[in-house]
């Protein structure tokens, strides 16, 4: 659930210059079919779910999102995603080199297990109310908080030399809250690796209540780079990098947002194909079949969107490294 104190005007946590204003446009949510209103920060243009106390009450996740647990999509796309997770960890080993890392919301452990190859000592903090296949992951070592990943860590403080939330602080009731606790257990000099959707990039403003990488209630914040930057400037970080987060997801957040636009009541249905399992039956039928005769319009116009995006470096989601001075 959303942190209590955001509502219409007040003023943004994240630049704490602007004030949040509501959308006209309420934004669908694929699985529960649920509407939700943004309120967009009058400066930075970061947003957040505003969450009535019955949908603060509700769980909007389980199996028609995460899948099972042998994976998120079918076999040949998990592949695929696994295949990311290897190049992500590649790159972080490369520039970093951290002997102790630590990632909060791990999901099924791709990232933390190829980083565990490569010498490094990896744990993942979790909420207590993940799936028992997340909590019972036998490769690495996870840890259950005693309430939720806002509180307080159970890590010594200066322990960790790299903090990764990959695609979690949208998810998170209070990423400030998280981010001092990250900052608690970071060593002086230390990395926090970051990648967040951008609500201010080219595919979002192609049209905001069908883009995919919205997927409201479950992102309660949706960062742009301004917003994302300020928040940790104003802790204290130096941003040493900022990049086009995953590639592959850019992509196909192009190719099922303009996807999206033949069906805008009945989203997503691309993405839940290339799951199967429960999310494809959850999906309606002539919504896919839609989505599958117009990818002849849709895929072109989504190579052309990404191209566009890399050549303004606008990107669909981002990566920022921040380090603790």
């Amino acid at each position: 659930m959303i942190t209590p104190q955001i509502n219409s005007q007040t003023v943004c946590p994240f630049c704490e210059l602007g004030r949040l204003i509501q959308q006209e446009k309420s934004c669908r949510d694929y699985l529960s079919g649920e509407d939700f209103f943004l309120l967009t920060c009058s400066n930075c243009h970061s947003s957040f779910t505003f969450l009535n106390q019955t949908a603060q009450n509700k769980n909007y996740y389980g199996n028609k999102y995460y899948n099972s647990k042998r994976g998120k999509f079918l076999p040949f796309f998990e592949k695929i995603f696994r295949f990311n997770h290897r190049v992500n960890a590649k790159f972080l080993k490369r520039n970093f080199s951290s002997k102790t890392i630590l990632e909060v919301g791990c999901g099924r452990g791709y990232l933390l297990r190829e980083l565990k190859k490569t010498g490094s000592d990896v744990y993942c903090l979790e909420s207590p109310s993940a799936a028992d296949w997340i909590l019972n992951n036998k490769d690495i070592k996870v840890i259950s908080s005693s309430d939720n990943l806002d509180n307080s860590w159970p890590f010594k403080s200066e322990y960790f030399d790299l903090v990764i939330f990959w695609h979690v602080l949208e998810h998170l009731c209070n990423p400030i809250e998280s981010i001092d606790q990250a900052t608690r257990c970071l060593k002086s000099g230390g990395i926090i690796c970051v990648s967040v959707p951008n609500i201010a990039s080219l595919q979002a403003k192609l049209n905001l209540p069908t883009w995919f990488h919205l997927d409201v209630p479950r992102h309660l914040h949706h960062f742009s780079k301004q917003g994302i930057i300020s928040l940790f400037e104003s802790r204290g970080y130096l941003i040493t990098m900022v990049k086009a987060g995953d590639r592959m997801q850019n992509f196909f957040g192009w190719l099922q947002s303009i996807a999206n636009l033949f069906t805008p009541k009945n989203t997503n249905s691309l993405f839940r194909f290339l799951q199967g399992g429960k999310p494809l039956k959850s999906a309606r039928k002539l919504s896919l079949l839609i989505q599958i005769l117009t990818v002849w319009l849709w895929f072109p116009l989504g190579v052309l969107g990404f191209i566009l995006e890399e050549i303004f470096h606008n990107y669909g989601s981002i990566t920022i490294y921040a380090k603790k001075v």
